[in-house]
């Protein structure tokens, strides 16, 4: 059974596939003269951020439910929150403020953390109480989707912070192509689709 999230990756993963089909519209359109690799480069950003933001879903919606005890906690369940805000979550006047109160002070910590890597990803989810998400989404020898993801996370850095800036040639944008970024968004789009039935 999907997650409630999953619905939500599935639109945001759309919108990175979509900004793929504008690039190609526009190539077509101008016969090859505007060039789309920026749109590449924004849907490359926007899968990237598909999977950060389900995967903070997921575990928020999993934190919540063990904190309100909805799910059970396992060995290595842990998430940081102060005792303040764990106070103030218990002295709620109903379910629904508890739960409100619950989301708001565990959605403020996750805010701290990116979960776009492997290991982040994983380290996340086993906060939360599901382990060893990638031996079990992807049994060895299946390592390729988490290094193909590490990959991808580097260039959608690379085109944030250092503007897709080729080392070899400063101030040329390194060369994207459409192939490249349905890649990427069909391998977050493929892994997000393994994980998520066992969130």
């Amino acid at each position: 059974m999907a997650t409630p999230r999953f619905a939500h990756f599935k639109a945001d993963i759309t919108r990175a596939r979509d900004l793929v089909g504008l690039g190609k519209g526009y190539e077509q359109i101008t016969h090859g003269v505007v060039d789309s690799s920026d749109i590449y480069r924004a849907s490359v950003v926007q899968a990237v951020a598909s999977l950060d933001h389900y995967t903070h879903g997921v575990v928020l919606d999993r934190a919540v439910d063990i904190l309100l005890g909805r799910l059970p906690q396992g060995a290595t369940t842990r998430i940081g929150i102060s005792f303040n805000a764990v106070q103030e979550i218990l002295s709620a006047g109903t379910v629904a403020e508890q739960e409100l109160r619950a989301r708001t002070h565990i959605a403020q910590r996750l805010g701290l953390e990116t979960f776009q890597k492997s290991d982040a990803i994983g380290n996340a989810l086993a906060m939360v109480g599901v382990s060893k998400i990638w031996a079990t989404a992807f049994p060895p020898p299946l390592t390729s989707p988490a290094i193909k993801l590490n990959l991808i996370v580097d260039r959608r850095n690379k085109i944030v912070h250092q503007g897709d800036s080729d080392p070899v040639n400063p101030g040329v944008p390194t060369p994207l192509f459409a192939s490249d970024a349905l890649d990427a968004v069909a391998t977050i789009d493929q892994i997000v689709s393994a994980i998520d039935p066992l969130c």
